[in-house]
C-alpha cells in the first residue's frame, strides 16, 4: 500500500523524494531530508555497538543497483534519531524492501525505499517466542511475518480514517507483554490450527482452538465491528453459541457488547447474577442454558476490531474464573486474524490513500524521467485523460509493479509518450 512510508533515492543514496507518510514515520520535514546523503540523515546509534542498520541497508541498495531487482530485508532493527536531538535515538524495527527505478531507456537511476514500522507489534511478540524476538540475525517465520506487516498497515489506517479519536492502545500491549511465559505454546497452537484449516477457514480454526486449549470453555463466538449496525458474526463453535451471542446484539447489551465499547475484558462467571446490569440479555442466555461468558476486545494498538466470546454452559462449573490465558490467547487470535484479513482491511480503507498514492507516483515519475514534481503531476493528468481513467487509478496502475519492467514508467500503465 502507498500509504506507508516511501523514500526515493538516486545512485548516490540521496534523497531526492519523501511522501507524508515517510515523513511522519521518521518525525522528518521535507526541507531536513530532501537532498540530504541518506546515511547522514539515518545515522546508525553511535552507543549501539551492535548497530548494523548502515552496513545492511547498504548492502541491499548495493544489490538492487546491481541485480536490477528488488531486495526484501525482511525484520531491520534500526534506530533513527529523535526529531530535534540527533544524539538520541529512538528504537526502531522496520520490514524494508527495496526497489530500483529505471530511466526510459532502462538505465537504474535510483532505487525506492519502502519501509513498515513494526516495532509496535515486534514488542508485542517479543514473549511469545515465535521469532519475531531474539537474536538479530534470526527472522519471523512468513506467517508472524505477515501478521506483524498486517497489524502495521491497519494501525496506519485506522489512524487516517479516525484521526483524533482516542483508542485505547498502550493497555493492550502492556496486558500481552504480561503473559509472554504463557504466550508461547498458546501461539504455536493457534499456528498449527490455522495452517491445518481449509482455506478461509482460519477465524473457525482460532474457535475451535479456543475450545480445545482454554480450560473450561464450552464454545467460543468471534465477532467482527466493521462500523455498520449489525456486527458481523465471523466464526463460532457450535450452533449453541451462536444462539447466545446473537442474543446479544438483538437485545443491546451483554458482555460482548460492553468489552467492545470499552475495549477491556468483561469477564462474567455466574451469568445468573448479571440480570441487574443486562437484565433482557440475562434472561435470554439462561433460557439457552448459558452459565458464564468470558468477552475479550480483538484490539490493534489503534482499533478494537471485534471480540472473542468464550461461554460456560451451566451444566459446567459457574463461578469459576476465566482460564488465565484466555487474554493472550486473544491477543495472538488478533494477530493471525488480521494476517488471514490482510486483503480486505486494506480495501475498506484504500479510500482515505488517493493523494498519497498521487504525490508518491509523482515523485516516482519525476525521478525516473528527470523532470520537476509539478510537470510530473501535470503528466499523470495528462495520461489519465488520455486513457479515460482517474489520476488516482492511474497512479496506483504505476505503483503496483515497480520498476515497471526495463523501460520505466510508460507503456499502457503510464498511457506512452
Amino acid at each position: 500500500m502507498t500509504t506507508a512510508p516511501y523514500l526515493v533515492l538516486d545512485t548516490k543514496w540521496r534523497i531526492r523524494g519523501a511522501n507524508e507518510a515517510y515523513l511522519r514515520a521518521t518525525e522528518r520535514s521535507r526541507d531536513e531530508l530532501i537532498g540530504a546523503f541518506m546515511f547522514d540523515a539515518f545515522p546508525d546509534d553511535p552507543r549501539d555497538a551492535s548497530a548494523t542498520g548502515v552496513r545492511d541497508l547498504t548492502a541491499s541498495l548495493e544489490r538492487v543497483l546491481s541485480r536490477r531487482a528488488p531486495d526484501d530485508m525482511g525484520i531491520q532493527p534500526y534506530n533513527i534519531p529523535g526529531p530535534r536531538a540527533s544524539d538520541i535515538f529512538r528504537r526502531r524495527i522496520w520490514s524494508p524492501v527495496n526497489s530500483p527505478l529505471t530511466d526510459a531507456d532502462g538505465r537504474v537511476v535510483g532505487a525506492l525505499h519502502h519501509v513498515e514500522d513494526v516495532t509496535s507489534v515486534y514488542e508485542v511478540l517479543r514473549g511469545a517466542g515465535n521469532g519475531a524476538a531474539g537474536a538479530r540475525a534470526r527472522q519471523p517465520s512468513a506467517l508472524v511475518r505477515r501478521a506483524m506487516l498486517a497489524v502495521t498497515r491497519y494501525e496506519r489506517a485506522a489512524r487516517e480514517v479516525a484521526a483524533g479519536q482516542a483508542i485505547p492502545g498502550d493497555s493492550v500491549r502492556a496486558r500481552a507483554a504480561s503473559h509472554g511465559g504463557s504466550a508461547q505454546p498458546l501461539w504455536h497452537a493457534v499456528v498449527h490450527a490455522t495452517r491445518q484449516a481449509p482455506s478461509g477457514g482460519c477465524a473457525d480454526a482460532v474457535c475451535d482452538a479456543a475450545v480445545r486449549d482454554l480450560p473450561g470453555t464450552d464454545a467460543a463466538v468471534i465477532t467482527l465491528h466493521g462500523g455498520g449496525l449489525v456486527p458481523m458474526e465471523l466464526a463460532c463453535s457450535s450452533p449453541w453459541a451462536r444462539r447466545v451471542e446473537e442474543s446479544q446484539y438483538v437485545t443491546g447489551e451483554g458482555p460482548s457488547v460492553a468489552a467492545f465499547d470499552t475495549g477491556e475484558p468483561v469477564l462474567v462467571s455466574d451469568l445468573d447474577r448479571s440480570g441487574a446490569a443486562w437484565p433482557l440479555f440475562a434472561e435470554t442466555a439462561g433460557g439457552l442454558g448459558a452459565g458464564a461468558a468470558f468477552a475479550y476486545p480483538l484490539c490493534t494498538a489503534t482499533a478494537t476490531l471485534g471480540t472473542l466470546t468464550l461461554y460456560r454452559e451451566r451444566r459446567s462449573a459457574v463461578g469459576i474464573e476465566p482460564p488465565v490465558e484466555a487474554e493472550a490467547f486473544a491477543q495472538i487470535a488478533t494477530l493471525v486474524l488480521l494476517a488471514d484479513m490482510e486483503d480486505d482491511i486494506i480495501d475498506r480503507v484504500r479510500a482515505t490513500a488517493d493523494q498519497d498514492d498521487v504525490d508518491i507516483a509523482a515523485g516516482v515519475v519525476a525521478a525516473t524521467r528527470g523532470i520537476g514534481v509539478d510537470e510530473a503531476l501535470q503528466w499523470l493528468r495528462v495520461r489519465a485523460r488520455a486513457q479515460q481513467v482517474s489520476v488516482v487509478d492511474l497512479a496506483r496502475a504505476l505503483l503496483a509493479r515497480p520498476p515497471w519492467g526495463s523501460g520505466g514508467p510508460r507503456g499502457d500503465a503510464a498511457g506512452g509518450r
